[in-house]
C-alpha cells in the first residue's frame, strides 16, 4: 500500500542517524527543519528547486504534501530478485508489493509515522454510527497516468472485479465480512457508498489495501483481475495513479518507472510530486555483490535486505545510514501441530509420537524458554534486533501489549517444564537424550529459508535445543518449495520463518482463526481443535466487530495472552528496520512499517544526479 505522509512528525521510534555526512561530519536528527538548516551551508533547497514542465492541469483537488525539494534525478533501488507481477492485486510476496506501490494508489492511506488512517485518493469520507457504511468522496480532476479521469465507475468497476467468482487477488478475503462481501452503489461521479454486511471496526483501514483500477483496461470477458500485467505486458496497456508508471522491463536485469504526469499529490508551493524523474529497480540476488554495488555509487538507498553486518561495513564513509528501530518483520518459529491426515494418502502428517510431543503445552513452553533470543539479538543481528515475546511490536503503539508472559532464555526451566510433560533423560554419546515417556528419542527437524540470516538464526536454535536434549537437524528450502510444504504437503516438524505484519488487528484473521488459511501450525480447521482456539475465534470476531478503540485493545491484549500462555508460535526477534542512502537522496525518512525507505517515494530528491 502507499503511504502519505502530511506533516513533518519526526517517526514514533527515534531515527538513529549512525554515521551521516552533509557538508560536514554531524549527526542530525532528520526532519526538515533540520534538513534545510543544513542544506544552508552548501546551498539553500531554494536555490535548487525547480518546477517540473508539463502540460497537463492538476486536479481541482491535489493532495497536498508538506514538503520541499529538487525536481529531476533517477532513483537506483535494488531487489533480491525479479517480481512475479505488476498487479497490486496479484502482489503476493514483498518484491511484487514494492514495484505495485510505485504505480498504485489506494481509496485511503495509511501514514505510518502516526499510525492511522488519512486521505489517498479520496479526500474525505464519512463512516456511519454503527460502523457499517462509510462514504468516500474521490477527489475532483485526478487522471490515470495516461490522462483518463477517475470516477466512481472505477471504484465500482475495481470492487467488481475483487469480488468475480474464482478471483484469488490478495485482498478478496480481507474484504468479505461473514463471507459476504460490501454492497458497493455510486452517489454520482465522485461520491461512493459502500455497506458492510455487519459492523466493521477496520472498515476504514481495510480500504488503505484497495485501489482504484483503469476499467478501460480491463476489456477482455471473464478474465480475472490478478491475471492482468504479469511480467511480460507492454508497459503502454498498463495505467495507475501511484506517482511513478513502468516505462521499460529488462527480465533478470532491471525495471524502469518514470514520474506520472498526472499525478495527484503536490508539494508545499503546489508543485506537483514526484521529485524524481525515475526509479530504476535492479534485481540483484547476492546480498555482497548489492552491498558493492551500493559502495560504488551504483545504489542510492538499500533497506529491506541491508544486514547489521553491512552497517559495520559502511560507518566511516560519506554516507546516511539509519535504524528506525524494531520492524514489522518478525522472525518466528512453530511446531506442526495437524491433527488431520493427508487426504491424498489417508495418513497422518506428523507421527502419532510427535503429535503427542507437539501437542503438549509443557513441552512448547520449553522450547521458547530454552531459545536465547539474547544470542540471536547479538550473534546474528549484532545488536539490531529485539527479542519478541508477542506477535504485535512494541512499535504498534495501539495494539503492543507489554504484560504477556515472557520465556527467557533459562535451560533449567526448560528441563523443569520437559519433566512435568513426561520426558526423561539418558546419557549419549555427545551429552544427554532427551526421550518420552515410552522411551522414544526426541527429534526435530527445523525446517527455514535458503538465507545466511535465517541459517544462522536456525543454528543457535538448534544448539539451545539439543542442550536440553533436544535432537535437531536443520534443512534449508527454496521459499517456494518451503510454503508449498508447509501450506500444502504439510509434512514437516517445525519452522523458522520471517513474518510481515499488519498494523490492523482485523489483517491478523487470517493467522489467528482456525479456519484460516495462514494458521500456520494448523490451518483450515473445519472446526476449533482446541478450547483455547476457539476462545480465539471467538475475541477476534468480536474484536473485529466493536467499535470501540478501548474494547478492541483489551479483547486483542487477551488474544496475546492466549498465544503466550499456550505457544503455538514462538516469537523470536524482530529485527531493525536499516536503511542506508547516498548522501545527495534527501527526504529519506525511515519507519518501522513495510517499505521501510520507499514509504515516501513521491517526496525524495536528489542533489545531483550523474547516473
Amino acid at each position: 500500500m502507499l503511504f502519505v505522509r502530511q506533516d513533518n512528525r519526526q517517526p514514533m521510534w527515534p531515527v538513529r542517524d549512525l554515521d551521516r555526512v552533509i557538508c560536514q561530519p554531524v549527526a542530525l536528527i532528520l526532519t526538515l527543519a533540520s534538513a534545510l538548516l543544513t542544506f544552508a551551508g552548501c546551498g539553500s533547497v531554494e536555490e535548487t528547486r525547480m518546477a517540473r514542465r508539463d502540460g497537463f492541469s492538476l486536479p481541482a483537488d491535489p493532495l497536498v504534501v508538506d514538503t520541499g525539494g529538487r525536481f529531476g534525478g533517477t532513483l537506483h533501488y535494488a531487489l533480491p530478485g525479479e517480481p512475479t507481477t505488476f498487479n497490486f492485486l496479484a502482489a503476493r510476496e514483498s518484491r511484487s508489493k514494492l514495484v505495485t506501490n510505485l504505480t498504485t494508489a489506494t481509496l485511503l492511506d495509511f501514514d505510518p509515522v502516526q499510525q492511522k488512517v488519512i486521505a489517498g485518493l479520496c479526500s474525505g469520507w464519512t463512516v456511519s454510527e454503527d460502523g457499517r457504511r462509510v462514504t468516500l468522496n474521490l477527489r475532483e480532476g485526478v487522471r490515470f497516468s495516461d490522462g483518463v479521469p477517475v470516477t466512481a465507475a472505477d471504484v465500482l468497476f475495481t470492487f467488481g472485479k475483487i469480488y468475480q467468482e474464482g478471483s484469488q487477488n490478495v485482498v478478496r478475503d480481507s474484504l468479505l465480512v461473514s463471507g459476504r462481501p460490501l454492497k458497493v452503489t455510486s452517489v454520482d461521479d465522485l461520491t461512493v457508498d459502500l455497506e458492510f454486511a455487519e459492523t466493521s471496526a477496520a472498515a476504514e483501514y481495510i480500504l488503505t489495501t484497495v485501489p482504484v483500477l483503469p476499467r478501460h483496461r480491463f476489456q477482455e470477458p471473464g478474465k480475472k483481475i490478478e491475471e492482468y500485467w504479469n511480467l511480460g505486458t507492454p508497459p503502454e496497456e498498463m495505467a495507475g495513479l501511484g506517482p511513478f508508471v513502468l516505462q521499460v522491463h529488462r527480465p533478470g536485469e532491471q525495471s524502469v518507472f518514470g514520474f506520472n504526469p498526472h499525478y495527484w499529490k503536490v508539494d508545499s508551493d503546489g508543485n506537483r510530486l514526484p521529485y524524481l524523474d525515475q526509479v530504476v529497480v535492479h534485481y540483484v540476488e547476492e546480498r555482497n555483490t548489492q552491498l558493492l554495488r551500493f559502495q560504488a555509487g551504483e545504489l542510492d538507498l538499500l533497506d529491506q535486505l541491508l544486514r547489521p553486518e553491512d552497517l559495520l561495513q559502511l560507518r566511516g564513509q560519506d554516507l546516511n545510514l539509519q535504524d528506525a528501530g524494531p520492524s514489522s518483520n518478525l522472525s518466528i518459529f512453530w511446531l506442526n501441530l495437524n491433527l488431520d491426515k493427508d487426504p491424498g494418502g489417508n495418513k497422518s502428517y506428523l507421527s502419532p509420537a510427535k503429535r503427542k510431543w507437539f501437542g503438549r503445552r509443557e513441552f512448547r513452553q520449553a522450547i521458547s524458554t530454552a531459545i536465547s533470543r539474547d544470542a540471536i539479538v547479538q550473534n546474528v543481528y549484532l545488536g539490531r534486533a529485539t527479542p519478541a515475546w508477542s506477535l504485535v511490536p512494541s512499535s504498534f503503539l495501539n495494539w503492543h501489549a507489554d504484560d504477556v508472559p515472557q520465556y527467557r532464555h533459562d535451560p533449567e526451566r526448560a528441563r523443569q517444564l520437559l519433566r512435568e510433560a513426561g520426558f526423561s533423560w539418558r546419557r549419549g554419546e555427545g551429552g544427554e537424550v532427551l526421550l518420552d515417556s515410552e522411551g522414544r528419542v526426541v527429534t526435530i527437524e527445523i525446517l527455514t529459508q535458503s538465507d545466511d540470516i535465517l541459517g544462522k538464526t536456525a543454528a543457535i536454535i538448534q544448539q539451545d535445543l539439543e542442550r536440553v536434549g533436544i535432537q535437531a537437524s536443520l534443512r534449508q528450502e527454496e521459499l517456494r518449495t518451503l510454503i508449498s510444504r508447509i501450506m500444502g504437503s504439510r509434512d514437516y516438524d517445525a519452522v523458522i520463518m520471517n513474518l510481515e505484519l499488519p498494523v490492523e488487528p482485523a489483517d491478523y484473521a487470517n493467522v489467528l482463526i482456525s479456519s484460516g488459511p495462514m494458521h500456520m501450525w494448523h490451518p483450515n480447521q473445519s472446526e476449533p481443535a482446541t478450547e483455547w482456539e476457539e476462545r480465539v475465534d471467538d475475541l477476534m470476531l468480536r474484536q473485529m466487530s466493536t467499535l470501540s478503540l478501548s474494547v478492541r485493545r483489551q479483547l486483542f491484549r487477551e488474544i496475546q495472552h492466549i498465544l503466550g500462555e499456550q505457544v503455538p508460535i514462538v516469537p523470536l526477534i524482530f529485527k531493525d528496520a536499516l536503511v542506508a542512502s547516498q548522501r545527495d537522496l534527501h527526504n529519506v525518512r525511515p519507519t518501522s512499517f513495510f517499505p521501510y525507505g520507499l514509504w515516501n517515494v513521491w517526496e525524495l530528491w536528489k542533489m545531483t544526479d550523474g547516473k
